[in-house]
């Protein structure tokens, strides 16, 4: 019975950090998105400002070219009218549209190249780049932390009995079996590497093997790397197996280094 409330307390546990740990994800994904806004209000900012001052440039000049075109007309007609009834005035009249024109000539020899004004957008492409690299926002690891066991620390363990339990089955290809390493499951099933007959042996929770996995090589030891996998060393490779639905399940396999390479 503890051990079964040991496992509801787990599902209870796994359940929460599950929770708390998509809370964080979406509060992560909340961060970037305001960071992403920032970024593009002031953008934003940057482009109306300078459309702005561009259009104010642009109506200026507009403006001013309507300015002189209007003042030379007026000073060509005033010298039309003037100058048949009095020589005076159409003579002053000549002397302004004189100099209207010389302004006007300064004015087109300074805007005298024509250029066509837009707006480009420099885009920092690494922003993107460094989003679209990463695998996630982030890496899940699962935690196994040991409870404190009731009672003292330095209590003694007293074993009370033994059962002998025999790991051999019909499809051994030999009559012998050696246990080079054992690993306990967190739901109480035990797996062992079977030397003699180079193969992973799960046992149930009555100890009768329930799966088999055969190695490429002898299996001499293991470890738990996750709640359901372990990694075994066979030969100078390490080869990892799953326990799936109470069956064993090869995984990846990583080849060591040879210890003496070739000079």
């Amino acid at each position: 019975m503890k051990l079964q409330t040991n496992w509801e307390s787990n599902l209870k546990s796994l359940q929460v950090s599950y929770e708390e740990r998509l809370k964080e994800v979406r509060n992560m994904r909340d961060r970037i998105n305001a960071t992403l806004d920032k970024l593009e209000k002031t953008t934003l900012e940057e482009m109306n400002e300078l459309k702005t001052s561009w259009n104010a440039s642009l109506k200026f000049d507009v403006d001013t070219c309507s300015r002189l075109r209007t003042e030379l007309t007026r000073l060509n007609d005033a010298i039309r009218n003037i100058g048949k009834k009095n020589k005076e005035l159409a003579f002053i009249a000549q002397q302004k549209s004189e100099e209207m024109v010389k302004q006007v000539e300064k004015y087109l020899n300074n805007n005298s190249i024509q250029t066509e004004v837009s707006l480009k957008l420099v885009v920092y492409n690494d922003i993107e780049k460094f989003l679209s690299k990463q695998s996630g926002i982030g890496n899940t690891i699962h935690i196994t932390k040991e409870l404190a066991m009731q009672g003292s620390s330095d209590q003694a363990i007293i074993v009370t009995g033994a059962t002998p339990v025999s790991v051999r089955i019909s499809s051994d290809i030999r009559m012998s079996y050696t246990i080079y390493g054992i690993c306990g499951l967190f739901n109480g099933q035990i797996l062992v590497a079977d030397g003699d007959n180079k193969r992973l042996k799960l046992l149930n929770l009555q100890q009768n093997v329930v799966s088999v996995c055969d190695m490429s090589g002898c299996p001499y030891n293991m470890c738990l790397i996750t709640p359901c996998q372990v990694a075994v060393a066979v030969g100078s490779s390490i080869q990892f197996v799953s326990v799936n639905s109470g069956q064993l399940m090869k995984g990846r396999r990583l080849r060591m280094p040879d210890k003496n390479p070739p000079g």
